[in-house]
């Protein structure tokens, strides 16, 4: 009986194949074309009234379409790609944690070789990780607010895990509102590794999207977005932390871009 009920558990809970979790992937991307339709051409990177790391301002351009993962990357997709999964707080659908900057590459690197050999995109469309200035653009989903849905920290709770409302890294992706654009967790859950090199201000930032590589300096990434272990003042669409490119945490995931869209 015990053998029976357990192959009953099994079969009403069958786990997706590689093939499938990839195709959601796949699936789950949202496309942001820059001067078309909602979404603006330029945006204000940053904020006046923020820490030093917000400053100066500035004016930032897209002359290029790209598209952006609606959810951070979900342990059982890292697995399924990386074949383990190294995060503390375990869950399919929760979002992986506990990887370095590198390792996040790594599953950048190796989910669009198999994307490709599945015919899923082409072969010029890249997997990788967000500029600095991409995640900002795509957090703030059309806004100058504070936060993507407006000023009002009250609201914080309908759209983001923070220290105020969570115990840990335990939800599924999605279980809070997303912003304007169809993107969870954007304000918190975890952080989010950027491509860019950490610089302590904007000045001398690139303008047109792309990250900021600072030769030299590769030992430190940038981080966004916030966590469940931060207060509110730091899941803002513009804050920013530095931390070592070596760095694993229970509050630090990814969020992925395809890039090269046709």
């Amino acid at each position: 009986m015990t053998i029976f009920l357990l192959a009953m558990v099994v079969a009403a809970d069958p786990q997706p194949t590689q093939a499938e979790l990839l195709q959601i992937f796949r699936d789950e991307f949202v496309p942001i074309s820059p001067g078309v339709g909602d979404f603006p051409r330029r945006f204000a990177m940053g904020r006046r009234a923020g820490s030093d790391v917000e400053r100066p301002v500035h004016e930032v351009e897209f002359a290029y379409a790209f598209e952006v993962a609606k959810y951070e990357v979900p342990q059982n997709l890292w697995e399924a790609v990386m074949g383990t999964n190294p995060s503390r707080w375990k869950g399919k659908r929760n979002s992986v944690e506990m990887l370095s900057f590198d390792e996040a590459v790594e599953f950048c690197r190796k989910s669009t070789k198999l994307m490709q050999e599945a015919g899923l995109i082409t072969a010029v469309q890249v997997i990788r990780l967000p500029s600095e200035a991409e995640w900002e653009y795509v957090a703030r989903a059309g806004s100058a607010t504070i936060y993507s849905f407006g000023d009002e920290v009250t609201k914080l709770d309908e759209y983001g895990w923070h220290t105020g409302n969570a115990a840990g890294n335990d939800p599924p992706v999605g279980a809070k509102k997303p912003n304007a654009w169809g993107l969870y967790d954007i304000h918190g859950y975890l952080w989010e590794w950027c491509s860019d090199t950490w610089h302590e201000d904007y000045v001398d930032a690139p303008n047109d999207g792309s990250s900021w590589t600072i030769d030299g300096v590769d030992n430190k990434r940038v981080l966004r977005g916030g966590s469940w272990k931060d207060t509110a003042d730091r899941l803002t669409s513009s804050f920013r932390l530095g931390a070592n490119a070596k760095t694993r945490d229970d509050a630090v995931g990814l969020r992925c871009v395809l890039s090269g869209t046709p």
